[in-house]
């Protein structure tokens, strides 16, 4: 695909197999009325070419399945650490301090050079609070220069502008955890006061620097209500997605169980969660 694509040709018989290739794909093409120079244009991309390698080695080894299954995982989320620096109620991971077994940054770097090479097209740094490892933006830049989409889950709280700035420059997306419409709601849920304010400006702040931003919000009896202000609040930040996850009743949320909306709370909610 990159011999195809970029015309790294590093031997005969790649450039024999690249011309039958060639030929293979533009009648094709053609055949479908497809635009040739768009198709090499999104292949330009790493990441785009990844999945296709990966769909292609899916259909190689185990044929056409259902559910389709691909060369390698079209996404990865990592648990970079354990370590956070918020004490949420609701963490189902009960983030607290790092694990005497995470790996440390030569190891990371390793793993992220064998997803490279298994032609994974994504990958998701969460946690924990991944920035809080000094490492982070070493391996995911890493991941970003080996060809991954590069993505990040973070409570925002240790986004001034200048690590947007370098978030800008490493990742791809930014999903920002937002559980209030105002600090209240989400101060408390988060365990530390002035988190809110400091998540909604790392929105600001990575949405100046042109990142996609998500904002998402975990669903509980606290902010059921307030879901649609939520949405319109979100859009006047600037970001580009809206997700609501639901209450996973495992870790430290197994000792709030009675957050979780009831069915009947969910009926009632805004037609946003329908």
């Amino acid at each position: 695909m990159n011999v195809l694509v970029l015309s790294k040709r590093k031997c005969i018989t790649c450039a024999s197999i690249v011309s039958a290739l060639k030929f293979f794909t533009f009648i094709t093409l053609k055949a479908l009325n497809a635009n040739q120079d768009a198709l090499v244009k999104a292949l330009s991309v790493s990441y785009w070419r990844k999945g296709l390698t990966s769909t292609i080695k899916g259909l190689a080894w185990f044929g056409v399945t259902k559910p389709f299954v691909t060369g390698a995982p079209l996404f990865v989320v990592w648990n970079f650490t354990n370590r956070c620096n918020l004490r949420c109620k609701h963490c189902y991971q009960n983030a607290s301090s790092s694990l005497p077994a995470e790996l440390t940054t030569n190891e990371a770097l390793r793993v992220v050079k064998e997803l490279s090479d298994a032609d994974v097209t994504s990958i998701a740094f969460s946690g924990g609070e991944p920035l809080v490892r000094q490492d982070f933006f070493e391996v995911a830049g890493s991941a970003r220069d080996n060809g991954m989409y590069v993505t990040i889950a973070s409570n925002g709280t240790l986004i001034t502008r200048d690590v947007a700035k370098r978030l800008a420059k490493t990742v791809h997306y930014a999903e920002i955890s937002l559980d209030g419409i105002n600090s209240r709601t989400h101060d408390e849920f988060r365990g530390i006061p002035g988190s809110w304010d400091r998540a909604v400006s790392a929105i600001k702040y990575l949405v100046e620097e042109g990142v996609t931003v998500g904002v998402a919000t975990t669903v509980t009896k606290h902010n059921i209500s307030e879901i649609q202000k939520m949405v319109d609040f979100v859009e006047e930040l600037g970001a580009d997605y809206f997700i609501c996850f639901n209450f996973i009743p495992t870790g430290r949320a197994t000792k709030i169980l009675e957050d979780d909306p009831t069915p009947q709370e969910r009926e009632e909610s805004p037609e946003v969660l329908v």
